[in-house]
């Protein structure tokens, strides 16, 4: 092997180790600001965001140093971009090594299946069923499972789900079938067949930023006698965050003929600049 390729090769290895110490301790600062916070309080949704705020500048400089990139406007957008997704994986990343962060989060998902099982009614099933016998489509078998769910029902919840997803046009699609899916393995992960939910979840994964996903998988998975390093690899395509809201603007019609490569490259940084500001909230 050239020198050069291993002075090269050597150059990344000791870049990843760098990178992967200071995320270690970013996490570890996390979650001692998230136990001093859980002394004082009892934890909310904001509480995560609200400590990577606070422990985010002690980190900065480190961030910024794991970029090998020369052009500084480049290097710029770049640290943007990893401060987004440290946002994002840190989330889920926390849940296998942040106690009290794992507590928050199970005790509070704990608390909505209770709230539900607290308001259903063992007479909604006298209409659920009839839906069923009138109309046997995906959606009457999905809400009558939802029910059984709420009931402690889960034998019979399974088997609505799996015959929704028999019944349905369209079970092929994944998105269309997210609700049921999900429903089905929360049914497994009450049956402690936590290696069943996970292979939903890792089915219907949509992406980088599908944090609900992700975040359950790793609810599952640490359950499960998990660690951090069974968080599937992503595919390292930085990808800006979609917003939902759609757009009742009329749509421009652009010369596709007079469109430049400087015009296309200017309007996708406004776009990405927007998702960071919007991620931040600056």
């Amino acid at each position: 092997m050239k020198p050069a390729i291993i002075v090269f090769l050597a150059f990344l290895s000791v870049h990843y180790t760098y990178g992967q110490a200071y995320k270690d301790a970013f996490r570890a600062d996390i979650c001692q600001c998230l136990e001093n916070e859980s002394l004082k309080r009892n934890l909310t949704p904001n509480a995560y965001k609200n400590c990577f705020k606070e422990t985010l500048p002690k980190y900065a400089n480190q961030i910024d140093a794991a970029i090998v990139e020369q052009d500084l406007n480049k290097r710029y957008y770049l640290g943007q971009l990893e401060r987004k997704n440290l946002v994002v994986a840190f989330q889920y990343e926390l849940i296998y090594s942040c106690k009290v962060y794992f507590d928050y989060l199970d005790r509070k998902r704990t608390s909505e299946k209770l709230i539900a099982r607290e308001q259903a009614k063992e007479s909604d099933l006298e209409t659920r069923n009839q839906m069923v016998a009138m109309s046997p489509n995906a959606y009457a078998y999905f809400y009558r499972a939802q029910l059984y769910f709420n009931l402690g029902n889960l034998k019979e919840a399974e088997a609505d789900i799996k015959k929704s997803l028999e019944v349905n046009v369209n079970a092929s699609n994944i998105k269309s079938t997210r609700h049921e899916l999900l429903l089905l393995a929360w049914v497994y992960e009450e049956q402690e067949q936590f290696t069943k939910a996970i292979a939903i979840y890792d089915k219907i994964y949509m992406g980088d930023y599908d944090l609900q996903v992700a975040t359950l998988r790793a609810l599952a998975d640490k359950k499960s006698g998990g660690n951090m390093s069974s968080i599937p690899k992503l595919d390292g395509e930085i990808k800006p965050i979609i917003n939902n809201k759609k757009d009742r603007r009329k749509p421009t019609i652009q010369n596709t003929n007079t469109t430049t490569k400087e015009q296309k490259t200017q309007t996708k940084k406004k776009t990405d600049s927007s998702s960071l500001k919007k991620l931040f909230k600056l």
